[in-house]
């Protein structure tokens, strides 16, 4: 299986004033849901992208459903994963969010990649949902949904929005439509499918190899665009550690 990398109540997206750091600007956040993810979790990753005319450091704070487990926290530069810099971030829970705050030094976008509860399975129908609620102001929100090879009869909500990409293993990525979320509003992803029949072996056996060459995870800095590029390979080895 796959994984990926890959406007706030003042206080909060707006950023806080502390010496040397901007205010930042968020131009969207994004969002990549992989529903079947793991054996132990599904799968997300959410980015903050910031207005290119926006001087370094930015201080900025990305909102999560509350409970995620986060796998990895850090800026996305658009090379190599492992240049990719990490961040220590700052928990704040607001209403049903959890909110981490963090510092952009050398890239205007950051990343959160999380692990959320499992999806629903019922016979050979997998489910999923996942509530993005806006503790700010209004913003930009873009997003897609990967789903498992072999996966048949896939319904999304909100509706498919692009072309579907492939990978190598038979995973596929769907942009969905995505929306300006108000203060206090929500965004939701549901998404749901048949398994294959050997779909549970299949997750099984990527989950052991922890090779996965398809093109998901961090996102090259886009205003209102949503560009998958690298696999982030270092997030399945702590997902097997840690969750």
């Amino acid at each position: 299986m796959s994984v990926m990398r890959r406007a706030f109540a003042v206080a909060l997206l707006l950023v806080l004033t502390v010496p040397a750091v901007a205010h930042a600007r968020v131009v969207e956040y994004q969002i990549q849901l992989s529903p079947a993810g793991d054996s132990a979790a599904a799968l997300a990753v959410v980015n903050v992208v910031l207005d290119s005319a926006d001087p370094l450091p930015q201080e900025v704070s990305v909102p999560v459903p509350r409970g995620s487990t986060v796998l990895w926290v850090g800026e996305i530069l658009g090379g190599a994963v492992d240049d990719d810099p990490t961040r220590e971030p700052v928990l704040e829970r607001v209403d049903d969010m959890d909110v981490y705050t963090f510092t952009l030094e050398e890239a205007r976008v950051g990343q959160l990649e999380i692990a959320l509860e499992p999806a629903r399975i019922s016979g050979d129908t997998l489910s999923s949902t996942m509530v993005w609620t806006n503790p700010g102001e209004e913003v930009q929100v873009n997003a897609s949904v990967i789903a498992e090879p072999g996966a048949s009869d896939i319904q999304l909500s909100p509706p498919r929005s692009g072309d579907v990409q492939s990978s190598d293993i038979g995973e596929t990525l769907h942009p969905i439509e995505g929306e300006r979320v108000a203060t206090g509003e929500s965004y939701v992803i549901e998404a749901s499918w048949t398994r294959a029949a050997d779909a549970a072996a299949i997750q099984g056996e990527t989950t052991d190899q922890g090779l996965l060459p398809l093109l998901i995870g961090a996102f090259v800095v886009a205003v209102l665009l949503l560009v998958v590029v690298l696999v982030r390979e270092r997030t399945r080895t702590r997902l097997r550690n840690d969750v």
